[in-house]
């Protein structure tokens, strides 16, 4: 019985680690991770999103190693989130747009 508490202990304190690991980019806000891409500004991406963002299609920025051969070596953080765009986004019905000011990634906050 007090191995079952443990267990359910270690649980407990095992789930809110899991999911901040499963999208930590653009604050959790798929719309915007998966129309504006992983970082603030494409000059700190190796890839971008391409609407319709439901197909899981991207674009080299040109910033990394590959396709530039004088580009930053991608980093752990670069694959995580194309992996995640390719996981994610296409489970979308369909690519909508931004109905609010600016382009969403300015509201509740910057993100």
């Amino acid at each position: 019985m007090k191995k079952s508490w443990i267990a359910l202990l270690a649980l407990g304190f095992s789930v809110p680690v899991l999911a901040q690991s499963v999208a930590p980019f653009r604050d959790n806000d798929p719309f915007i991770f998966c129309s504006q891409g992983y970082e603030t500004t494409v000059a700190a991406e190796c890839w971008v999103p391409v609407a319709p963002y439901t197909t899981g299609v991207y674009a080299y920025t040109g910033l990394c190693d590959p396709p530039n051969e004088y580009g930053r070596p991608w980093t752990d953080r670069d694959y995580q989130a194309l992996a995640l765009y390719m996981s994610v986004c296409p489970i979308a019905g369909k690519s909508g747009r931004w109905m609010g000011a600016g382009t969403g990634a300015e509201s509740p906050i910057v993100h």
